[in-house]
């Protein structure tokens, strides 16, 4: 009995810690009814496992139980922390000018980014330059222009993954399965390029998710080539979520030698 009580103190402790955390961060990204939805399920949840006669007499399942409810409170607690981040970097830029920064608290998450986890999986494609044995032998056949740089946010010129011609296919597995409504490119302008050309830009490209069962295609998509709106998505109406997704990057906007893939991005709702 007293070690059934001191489960139950734990378990209440834990999950007033974890709603107060979520309550203090959510205050100034989240509207109100965003906040109350989420303390309606937190009670739901909570009621429907202290309600339970078996719970009571099961140590593996409570504990079970409140490990799903504390990741997904703290899940949803991470994706709003990288967004804040991101927003206090943007107030840091030093090109705003004095008494006009603007932080933009309700960035969308990219999904498909290096520092929430996401990975390149697989690759298709030539590379720039041949590769010797030892680049080969230490899977660096890609270098200095990997395609793990499709997945971070730094868009300095040459910062991109680059093959040669304009076919490749790109496996990436992202931190944990998203309801993913946009996916999008985004690519640097001509006045950014050293040599005044954009053309090595991607311009046809598909999109499946990868089940076991079966690979489910989100879309066809096109990247224009519109200086004004470098970075371009677009909406996709999937059924459930998905964590591994495959590009298939089937052309480009003329250049004859090779394209680059400066950022992918995926939003979505975890």
């Amino acid at each position: 009995m007293i070690s059934c009580r001191r489960y139950y103190v734990y378990a209440a402790s834990i999950l007033m810690i974890a709603f107060f955390i979520y309550t203090l961060i959510a205050g100034s990204l989240r509207t109100s009814k965003e906040i109350d939805n989420l303390r309606e399920n937190f009670e739901e949840m909570a009621h429907s496992m202290l309600s339970k006669a078996d719970v009571q007499n099961d140590r593996h399942m409570l504990m079970n139980t409140l490990d799903g409810i504390i990741k997904e409170v703290f899940s949803s607690v991470r994706d709003e922390l990288y967004t804040l981040k991101k927003a206090i970097r943007g107030a840091e830029c030093p090109n705003n000018a004095p008494g006009k920064t603007s932080v933009k608290i309700h960035e969308r998450v990219n999904y498909a980014s290096e520092d929430l986890g996401a990975k390149v999986v697989s690759v298709m494609a030539q590379p720039l330059y041949s590769s010797n044995f030892f680049e080969l032998l230490l899977g660096i056949k890609y270098w200095p222009n990997p395609p793990v740089k499709m997945l971070r946010s730094n868009m300095a010129p040459g910062n991109c993954f680059a093959f040669k011609d304009d076919r490749a296919v790109v496996m990436i597995k992202l931190p944990r399965p998203v309801m993913i409504d946009q996916i999008g490119l985004s690519h640097i302008s001509r006045k950014q390029s050293p040599t005044g050309d954009a053309s090595s830009a991607p311009k046809d490209f598909t999109v499946f998710a990868v089940t076991e069962n079966r690979d489910v295609l989100l879309g066809n998509f096109r990247y224009e080539c519109i200086q004004t709106k470098l970075l371009q998505t677009f909406f996709v109406q999937p059924s459930e979520k998905y964590d591994l997704l495959r590009f298939h990057f089937n052309s480009n906007h003329g250049h004859s030698a090779f394209t680059c893939i400066y950022r992918i991005v995926v939003y979505g709702r975890v």
